[in-house]
């Protein structure tokens, strides 16, 4: 027998993606459900181009997205086949939606399967039991999902050595850095790539070999020097230090070696830096897991500016700030 798996389409399709990507040689067909607004956003194209499908080549029974009966009525005449089995992820839509094709697929020799947002397991609903979600998405599908490609630099100035000589060298200092460091971009005797690299991107450098190690990260999970655009623009609209996917979620992270030297106060350096952050993250999904990386010392901040800056995450989003110390540990904790 046959088997066709329904996707209610939604504005995070992560869910979509590794629900199918993990039934892979299973099913022989796919169904979208969908409503205009997602069709306006060309969600179904996202999910598809993330899939390696041709765009338009799923089909797709576009229903609202708030009215019961009018979805029920949208689905009906549809006149979807019988004699296959259907596997209906109800994870993604309103809660309308969900059981109008809950209703209308009882029908069929059908099974309801969810996937909680932000895990890696799905249920089937028929007996609740959690089965593991092993597939685990890549930064391209991942941005493809919200309709984003990016261009990334992820080559090194100095090779792989040289980032961790030079954090090593910066440790032994107690992470005081040294003005030669902070003032390259006067040195008329260095050169372009070097300015560069003694400016700060030694630590971009640094954080992507260190989370790329730490986590056991595949080169198609991680990307630094990353500029991000929609769809066809010619314009990028963020640019990230590094970013990255484990365990199908984004994690996006700022790398700034100090809050020094910027003509700036501190704390209003940091709060600078976590605004930026905020701004980028409203671009992805739900859960976009966003750090600053800094070798600045924050803990020797006055206590009620760290208190402040404490409340600016929680209101922002931002999971943590990373510094020289944490940076010590074994393995980064994220």
């Amino acid at each position: 027998m046959s088997k066709t798996i329904v996707s209610i389409l939604s504005e995070h399709l992560v869910p979509n993606l590794i629900f199918i990507r993990e039934m892979e040689g299973t099913y022989s067909d796919l169904l979208f459900i969908t409503t205009p607004l997602m069709e306006q956003r060309r969600s179904g194209i996202h999910l598809e181009t993330a899939l390696g499908l041709e765009p338009e080549s799923v089909r797709r029974v576009v229903v609202p997205n708030d009215n019961y009966r009018a979805i029920l009525k949208e689905l009906e005449a549809a006149d979807l086949p019988e004699g296959q089995e259907y596997l209906v992820n109800i994870t993604g839509g309103t809660k309308m939606m969900s059981l109008a094709v809950a209703r209308y697929f009882d029908r069929y020799d059908s099974h309801l399967v969810y996937v909680p947002l932000g895990t890696n397991v799905y249920y089937d609903l028929s007996s609740e039991e959690p089965y593991a979600i092993t597939y685990r998405v890549t930064l391209e599908e991942y941005l493809t999902l919200y309709g984003l490609r990016y261009e990334c630099d992820n080559s090194l100035i100095q090779g792989k050595k040289e980032p961790f000589y030079t954090f090593n060298y910066m440790r032994l200092r107690d992470f005081a850095i040294p003005w030669r460091y902070t003032h390259a971009n006067e040195d008329d005797g260095l050169k372009p790539t070097q300015r560069r690299y003694m400016t700060g991107e030694w630590f971009e450098e640094y954080t992507y070999l260190r989370i790329k190690s730490d986590f056991h990260l595949r080169d198609e999970d991680i990307a630094k020097s990353i500029k991000i655009y929609r769809d066809d623009s010619i314009n990028n609209d963020n640019e990230l230090d590094v970013t990255f996917v484990r365990d199908n979620a984004l994690y996006v992270i700022e790398c700034k070696v100090t809050m020094n030297g910027y003509g700036k106060q501190q704390k209003g350096m940091v709060e600078e830096y976590l605004y930026k952050l905020a701004a980028i993250s409203k671009d992805f999904g739900l859960r976009v897991n966003s750090y600053l990386f800094t070798l600045h010392k924050i803990g020797e901040m006055p206590q009620a500016t760290q208190e402040n800056i404490k409340k600016r995450m929680r209101i922002l989003g931002i999971r943590g700030i990373v510094d020289g110390q944490k940076l010590t540990d074994k393995v980064i904790d994220l």
